[in-house]
């Protein structure tokens, strides 16, 4: 074990880490897409208190992504078209990617790439829950925030060293997080009372078998991190098809060929809404 393992394990062990805080807003809009005493007033007023984040939601929702829906000049209307659910992960997306995935110069690249893959695997969550046709929300949220303890522990690697020529390469820098992400991220998850739905996710995502709770919905997002991988790489001439055929998730899921399709051609507008969201 390198010096710099060391460091990291024991601050994992000892709970010395710096965890971030979600903002206030980001837990409202959790408590109100969550609540069926909400309504869209609630969710407008909450945005618009936040002016970072109504100038977010407003420029997603006016995006090429959703041009079909005309322009959009309120809140409101933004919420009517496109519905409670939609805003809601919208301004949770941007509300976690501030707070979570916020990079220093010594992880920009990693850090960009985790949050790319953690929205697709949010996105392609979403699209497997509508061919499933299981809750959608709940398996976006756990999708978004599945590998949260990832960017933790590489910011607290960051903090470990002196300059970047310390830094691990990037293989072996993203082994070195993967051993300690579940551990950082569950315990994150329960600092921001998140639902244990996602807590499974994060705890049991490489063995969904074992999830005890959430097992469908930690399912689902193994198989839209398949796609999420595939989405993200650079042959977009890759076949869903072809490259998912021995992947027994989607068996699990009683996803055929044919649902695969449908994924498949979903695969665009995908890609569409996951640079809208960066932005």
């Amino acid at each position: 074990m390198t010096d710099l393992e060391q460091q990291l394990k024991k601050k994992v062990e000892t709970g010395d880490l710096e965890l971030p805080v979600l903002p206030a807003v980001g837990t409202q809009v959790l408590e109100l897409t969550q609540s069926t005493d909400s309504d869209a007033r609630d969710l407008a007023k909450l945005i618009q208190n936040d002016q970072s984040l109504a100038s977010y939601v407003m420029k997603v929702a006016n995006s090429a992504a959703y041009s079909s829906l005309g322009q959009i000049q309120t809140l409101q209307q933004a919420i009517a078209k496109l519905g409670m659910q939609n805003i809601g992960q919208m301004a949770l997306t941007m509300t976690v990617g501030q707070s979570v995935f916020k990079a220093d110069p010594l992880t920009k690249e990693i850090t960009a790439y985790l949050w790319r893959h953690s929205l697709a695997c949010a996105l392609w969550a979403r699209e497997i829950a509508r061919v499933s046709r299981i809750n959608t929300e709940v398996v976006f949220l756990c999708g978004l925030l599945h590998q949260i303890g990832k960017p933790v522990a590489l910011h607290t690697i960051a903090s470990l060293v002196d300059n970047k020529t310390d830094m691990p390469e990037r293989e072996p820098l993203l082994l070195l997080i993967e051993q300690y992400q579940k551990n950082i991220g569950v315990n994150l998850a329960r600092r921001w009372n998140l639902p244990e739905s996602i807590i499974e996710a994060i705890n049991y995502i490489d063995d969904f078998y074992a999830a005890p709770n959430a097992r469908v919905e930690v399912t689902t997002v193994n198989a839209a991190r398949l796609l999420a991988d595939i989405s993200l790489s650079s042959n977009e001439d890759v076949s869903f098809t072809e490259a998912l055929s021995d992947q027994p998730v989607f068996n699990e899921l009683n996803l055929y060929d044919e649902d695969i399709q449908l994924l498949q051609d979903k695969r665009e507008s995908v890609d569409q809404l996951l640079q809208t969201l960066i932005l």
